[in-house]
């Protein structure tokens, strides 16, 4: 019966392992605009525009 559980436990362990992961979502920051309303970001990321029509700082690739 112990045998059973043990096998049962590897099954699970190596299921949950072998599971489709899901795609880390970017993490977005917000531009800073200056008086004429032109978008600047900080070192490291670049101005981008989302699949819904927002401006973000995106990290560079």
């Amino acid at each position: 019966m112990k045998l059973k559980f043990a096998a049962l436990g590897a099954f699970a362990l190596v299921l949950t392992a072998c599971a489709q992961q899901e795609e880390p979502e970017p993490v977005y920051m917000q531009p800073s605009y200056d008086k004429y309303g032109a978008a600047s970001c900080p070192d490291g990321y670049q101005v981008a525009t989302t699949e819904a029509g927002q401006t973000v700082c995106s990290p560079l690739s």
